[in-house]
């Protein structure tokens, strides 16, 4: 097969990983690589040399004819912007979730997609992990029956060392955790229910993390950092994808930390149903836990890191237990980051297997995160509109 010509924007932990393994891809070619900040370009030259292009201008690296699609994983906020810009370029776009901040500059990329025609990859890559496709066919053979009621929790024990160290612990920057974290196990909720999110109800608050710290406090200079579980090395920290990166070591008790660590949502979804999501920050295990409740039965499933999964289905009116131990197929995230990788290398090459649905999913999943946000500040319910229509 051919191999695909591609580039990377963003050059912070997440982007490369995806740099990283798309230059060893037998099936890919790295051509070039962007990232306004000339020290983050530096910082990966030594790794590539001659063989990549570096680009700190987006519309000079877009502009090549000679690559065929991009990965974004800039920063969250650039999403928006990064992603309309490469569609205007008629680019096959990877994009990192959360798909953008708000709802508003969601529908603005699906819009710039459907218009360019080109393929659009949302980095969920929990959907192709071994236990989440087992789970959905599970649900769809109908052991359970008809599913009611669902809930899922996310669980983050490293919360405090991920979000509260940098400019992530601040809703200027981040918005929202349920968008930045949460995207992922909301996704995969309304997956499993079978509906179309029309409305949210959510609480929430900083509970744990922010208080009295200056907010230039550093691990590095503090007499606490041989005991604070939060200390962390600003130039190795290691991601649970396993890739090593520089990493802000303020102290995730600042003044200036407003991001809530816990948040409680219900969801509405145009079918009637309702399902609860959950996220905390400052729990003991770093898991994902679901239960889902049907007319028959009920299933119930964990994931976790170390991708011992579980999954547990109990029937109404018997003693009768199904349970199942899907393994991972291997890599980050549960095996669903080098399946993600293969899928929009097979989508560029053949657009007409892509799999739409699941970007209308991505927008839907991070328009339950903005408006569960605008909920826990209103304290009203808030409801999703309908995405923009695509041709595909």
């Amino acid at each position: 097969m051919r191999e695909v010509r591609l580039g990377v924007i963003g050059m912070g932990g997440r982007g490369r990983y995806f740099a990283r393994n798309y230059d060893q891809h037998e099936q890919a070619e790295l051509v070039a690589v962007a990232d306004p900040d000339p020290e983050a370009l530096d910082r990966v030259r030594p790794a590539y040399g001659d063989r990549v292009d570096f680009y700190d201008d987006l519309d000079e690296f877009l502009s090549r004819e000679d690559m065929q699609a991009v990965v974004i994983a800039s920063p969250d906020h650039a999403h928006r912007d990064n992603a309309v810009q490469a569609f205007s370029y008629g680019k096959h776009v990877l994009l990192e979730k959360p798909i953008a901040q708000s709802i508003e500059d969601s529908d603005d990329i699906i819009r710039a997609w459907n218009e360019a025609g080109t393929v659009l990859t949302v980095g969920l890559e929990l959907r192709y992990c071994a236990l989440f496709v087992a789970m959905w066919e599970i649900i769809n053979e109908g052991l359970i029956g008809d599913i009611k009621m669902g809930a899922a929790i996310d669980n983050v024990s490293v919360g405090g060392n991920y979000f509260y160290h940098d400019a992530q612990r601040t809703k200027a920057y981040t918005k929202s955790l349920l968008m930045q974290k949460g995207v992922h196990t909301v996704d995969l909720l309304n997956w499993f229910m079978g509906g179309t999110p029309v409305k949210v109800y959510a609480t929430g608050s900083l509970a744990y993390y922010g208080g009295d710290a200056p907010n230039d406090k550093r691990c590095r200079d503090c007499d606490e950092a041989d005991t604070c579980p939060f200390f962390v090395r600003p130039d190795k920290f290691i991601m649970d994808y396993g890739e090593a990166i520089e990493k802000e070591d303020l102290c995730v008790f600042a003044r200036e930390a407003d991001v809530n660590d816990n948040s409680q949502v219900l969801i509405t979804y145009a079918s009637g149903k309702h399902a609860v999501y959950t996220e905390c920050h400052f729990t003991p295990e770093y898991t994902r836990d679901f239960e889902f409740v049907g007319d028959k039965g009920k299933m119930n499933a964990l994931y976790n890191n170390e991708c011992n999964f579980i999954i547990r289905n109990q029937y109404r009116h018997t003693d009768r237990i199904d349970e199942w131990h899907p393994k991972s197929t291997g890599g980050g995230h549960g095996g669903g980051d080098p399946l993600i990788q293969q899928a929009f290398l097979d989508w560029v090459r053949a657009p007409g297997k892509m799999q739409t649905d699941h970007n209308i999913a991505a927008r839907d999943a991070t328009c339950v995160g903005a408006a569960a946000e605008m909920s826990i500040e209103t304290g009203m319910p808030v409801e999703i509109p309908p995405a923009p229509e695509v041709s595909f």
